[in-house]
């Protein structure tokens, strides 16, 4: 096995689907906030701690749908873009695994992480890419505060488990939504979140550094509830909550997701799609074994 530096627009559309945010964000404008009324701020609060319990204790662990991916950059001459189809299951905290197959179906990339370690296979040039999420090339990509531990909440729209502190409620310019600032335990960083307390929903998360600039903007849209059971207690009678229809549209996950850096010059698109019932995954569902004839290369 020897070292290679993973680059090229092939190796970043398949790491893509591990991290939504492989771009580094810079300075943008304001986020365009009001004032909320002590009522407003109370309501939202309740709801919000509503939808935390909800996310914890009742939504899907797992996902399993087909996806399209696209990354589009601007420059001042001209702008380039990539796109990427295939199958995608995930599973919380952070294992994700994504196939893209040729015209005639068969695999031509293989991407699968447990959220520590992640294998990628070229299968037409018959290499493998092996690597940590604690590399340097990972870590030149990923801003800081992402953590690829927690994939799958980025993925489907919800904030990672672990202790938080909501430090402000305002209210953004469309009604009935609302923009909450949290801090999370032992992080260096902010976000941002744009909640919709009525659906019960996050539209959109602003990761900020110390200094307030803009690290990745992350777009939540065209929510869809997942078909079949939902949560770890579904079918338990002395559950907490029950996995309700109402529950279900809480539980909803965003069909399109789009992450943007750098003034929305750059932007990964990620549109989900024909989701399979009652998606239940395991650890051992996210291993791969290299085929023996495949060249193993150490991305650093």
């Amino acid at each position: 096995m020897r070292g290679f530096p993973c680059h090229g627009l092939q190796c970043f559309m398949v790491l893509l689907f591990f991290s939504l945010v492989f771009i580094q964000g810079c300075a943008r404008s304001i986020l365009q906030t009001y004032p909320a009324g002590e009522q407003e701020i109370e309501a939202v609060l309740e709801a919000f701690s509503r939808y935390h319990k909800i996310s914890a204790e009742v939504c899907p662990c797992c996902l399993d749908a087909e996806a399209d991916a696209s990354l589009s950059v601007s420059g001042w001459f001209s702008d380039h873009t990539g796109k990427l189809s295939g199958y995608l299951q995930a599973m919380n905290p952070g294992y994700v695994k994504f196939i893209a197959p040729n015209p005639l179906g068969q695999p031509l990339f293989i991407f699968v992480t447990d959220g520590e370690i992640f294998i990628s296979l070229n299968v037409f040039e018959e290499k493998a890419y092996l690597g940590s999420v604690h590399s340097k090339a990972f870590k030149k990509f990923a801003p800081p505060g992402f953590e690829p531990q927690f994939s799958y909440y980025w993925l489907t729209g919800r904030l990672q488990p672990g202790d938080i502190r909501i430090q402000a409620v305002m209210r953004d310019r469309e009604q009935g939504k609302f923009w909450l600032q949290i801090r999370h335990a032992e992080t260096n960083t902010e976000s941002m979140v744009l909640f919709d307390p009525a659906e019960l929903l996050i539209l959109r998360h602003v990761l900020r550094d110390e200094q307030g600039e803009h690290l990745v903007d992350i777009l939540y849209t065209d929510h869809q509830p997942l078909p079949g059971k939902t949560g770890k207690n579904a079918g338990n009678a002395s559950a907490v909550m029950q996995a309700s229809d109402a529950i279900k549209l809480q539980c909803a996950v965003p069909t399109k997701v789009t992450a943007s850096a750098n003034g929305d010059t750059e932007k990964i698109a990620v549109r989900l799609y024909s989701f399979l019932d009652d998606a239940r995954f395991s650890e051992e569902d996210f291993t791969l074994k290299i085929p023996d004839n495949f060249e193993q290369l150490f991305v650093k």
